[in-house]
């Protein structure tokens, strides 16, 4: 999807909807990069990841056409 050192409107739109629903990553390239606080619970990790599934719909949206 994403050139090498480049970006692509597929993962604007993930880091977009990632900040929309209050997980703050790094996008960079092809990857999602998170750093959750130490002192994070089971239930807020879990969510987390519900976001970051829920935006890698995007994604698969572009590979599958």
């Amino acid at each position: 999807m994403t050139p090498f050192n480049g970006t692509s409107d597929e993962m604007k739109a993930i880091g977009k909807y990632l900040r929309e629903h209050g997980v703050y990553a790094m996008i960079a390239n092809n990857s999602i990069h998170t750093n959750p606080p130490l002192c994070i619970t089971e239930a807020q990790l879990a969510e987390g990841f519900e976001v970051i599934d829920a935006a890698l719909e995007i994604a698969d949206q572009a590979v599958t056409g």
